[in-house]
């Protein structure tokens, strides 16, 4: 009888397991510190976040032991179309807008993935007439290797999980891995390390040209049709890539310009993505705690005119300098927590007023404070950083974020 090992007790480990109960395969998790005698096992399922270069992998890999990613291992029961969406920023809402599109015209469709889902909780509900989408991280793609989709995306490649990789090019190596396990692929025409991205199997997305699906004056522009970016509910260039891109995906999966023009148009956004959360004495506080590396903070303060901003967070070792220029035109006021403070004050207390706070209260007391002060009308709590010095993840950075606007609502009205 066939035997398995679980490495890693998180939402993925806890979906393989499911999987393997309703197979009736027996396993057991895997227990950090406890010995494991490798001969016991046919095969071992990793969660995303364990490291590929732990000891027990190389040891069960050493001895021939099947080692299957997560994603893998529900994709091997998995039956109709699937498309995968990467790329550092991005990539949650252009999967929740393509699966949300496909649910409001009447198509059987599932989402998971990095998005938060286990493939393996639901892989063995889809059929043929069933579309999955799946948002697929670097280190899920890493693990991937009979798995065989439709039509993927590379929204964007930008600096980020350097702390993981040791340098870009292997971040960018990891990621570009997509293509290939994707018949069809959309790619980012404006993004230069996607450039050598080309062949029959590549359609392109741009903002600044003519390819596949592009932008035009106010216009997205697909084959057959085009859909209006003013009449469309998500604001900002970050959602007008996405836009293009999960439109380009839609039309590839044989979706009408009705069809997607229709989940465009009703798809309200996903929670801490430049997110309107409150509104005291006229200044309007917006939640970005999605932001985790410099492309999403670059492409948060692009969206407004001017903003007091609040960031920082965990030490990632990433670049801020290309950010001086922005914080200069638009920051009014910079404040600043977690284990980078000290790093970006130092970097941009050139560029406009910084101040250093101990916590998100404390940050959004000052921040209030400053825009009114100063006359500026919005709060953007962009951290350009992850949350892991002070929070569990972004979701809960954003949450207080979104309490401490609260109470200084029911404070002063």
């Amino acid at each position: 009888m066939l035997k398995g090992i679980i490495l890693g007790k998180g939402v993925s480990g806890k979906g393989a397991s499911e999987l393997l109960r309703k197979l009736r395969v027996d396993f057991e998790f895997y227990e950090d510190g406890k010995g494991v005698n490798a001969d016991e096992f046919d095969f071992a399922v990793k969660s995303p976040g364990f490291p590929p270069n732990h000891f027990l992998v190389r040891r069960l890999k050493g001895r021939k032991v099947k080692v299957y990613g997560e994603v893998e291992l529900g994709y091997r029961f998995m039956k109709g179309k699937l498309a995968g969406i990467t790329g550092t920023n991005g990539k949650s809402t252009t999967t929740a807008l393509v699966h949300h599109t496909l649910k409001v015209n009447g198509y059987k469709t599932f989402i998971g993935g990095n998005y938060g889902i286990p493939v393996s909780s639901f892989a063995l509900e889809t059929d043929e007439e069933s579309v999955s989408v799946l948002e697929l991280s670097s280190f899920q793609i890493e693990d991937l290797t009979s798995f065989k989709g439709d039509v993927g995306a590379l929204l964007n490649i930008t600096p980020d999980h350097l702390d993981r990789y040791s340098s870009f090019a292997e971040y960018l190596k990891s990621k570009v891995k997509i293509t290939e396990h994707f018949e069809t692929l959309v790619v980012n025409l404006d993004d230069e390390s996607l450039k050598e991205l080309k062949g029959s199997k590549f359609y392109g997305f741009s903002l600044k040209r003519e390819g596949d699906f592009y932008l035009k004056g106010e216009e997205l522009v697909f084959p057959g049709f085009k859909i209006n970016r003013r009449e469309l509910p998500l604001k900002g260039v970050h959602n007008t890539e996405n836009y293009l891109c999960a439109g380009g995906i839609l039309y590839l999966l044989g979706l009408k310009g009705e069809e997607i023009e229709k989940g465009f148009k009703t798809f309200k956004g996903l929670p801490h993505r430049v997110e309107e959360v409150g509104k005291v004495k006229g200044i309007t506080f917006i939640n970005d705690s999605k932001s985790t590396n410099v492309d999403s903070l670059k492409k948060a303060l692009l969206s407004f005119r001017e903003a007091v901003l609040i960031a920082g967070g965990k030490e990632k070792g990433l670049d801020y300098s290309e950010l001086k220029d922005l914080i200069r035109q638009k920051v009014k006021a910079l404040i600043l927590l977690g284990e980078t403070a000290e790093r970006m004050e130092e970097l941009f207390k050139g560029e406009t007023k910084t101040y250093r706070v101990s916590s998100l209260k404390e940050a959004v007391k000052v921040a209030f404070e400053k825009a009114k002060e100063i006359g500026c009308k919005t709060v953007l709590f962009s951290p350009g950083c992850s949350s892991f010095d002070m929070f569990k993840n972004f979701e809960e950075r954003g949450e207080a974020f979104k309490e401490e606007v609260k109470r200084l609502e029911e404070k002063l009205g």
